[in-house]
């Protein structure tokens, strides 16, 4: 962390998490866009009670309830520290006021929403194009070392199958 160059120096902040706390609660506006130096978060949506894991986000990116964030209105996902977390967050009011102050300032916001964008869009081409099986693959591909560090229900929801289906189709995979 000694190393983190701060995104938006001294408008942001730099918050330590506990493993399993809640960075953001379900019906709460979210008032920061962030930035993961350390650790692991998943935004989970209760659906009837089930927690289903729609994303999650490990060190070296971004994590926001973006449209809560920008839209001020309460946030439909939990944001939780799977492990020890240690985050840069920039506030709704400081990054309204960093655009304001340099066009750094209002690419890199324009950089993080993209990447926001980017990452939702390819989660809903991929529930709505691909199998399960498919999923869990280029997740093995793309991000090998989230398999390890997200519990088993979090990993199974996020790729749209119970837990007993995904002990399953990792059997498969592994006699292949």
């Amino acid at each position: 962390m000694q190393n983190h160059k701060k995104i938006f120096g001294d408008l942001s902040e730099i918050i330590k998490f506990k493993k399993k706390e809640v960075i953001l609660k379900e019906g709460h506006v979210e008032n920061y866009i962030s930035y993961d130096i350390k650790g692991v978060v998943a935004m989970i949506i209760n659906h009837n009670g089930t927690e289903i894991c729609n994303s999650f986000s490990i060190e070296n990116s971004y994590f926001s309830s973006y449209s809560s964030f920008l839209t001020r209105q309460p946030s439909k996902c939990s944001i939780i520290a799977l492990e020890e977390t240690i985050i840069e967050r920039i506030n709704y009011d400081s990054i309204q006021m960093a655009y304001n102050i340099s066009a750094d300032h209002q690419k890199n916001g324009r950089l993080i929403a993209e990447q926001l964008y980017i990452e939702e869009s390819q989660r809903t081409l991929s529930l709505i194009s691909e199998t399960a099986e498919q999923r869990y693959i280029n997740l093995m591909k793309t991000k090998p070392e989230v398999l390890q560090r997200i519990p088993l229900k979090y990993l199974a929801s996020y790729i749209g199958i119970t837990p007993v289906s995904l002990s399953r189709l990792r059997s498969k995979i592994i006699k292949q």
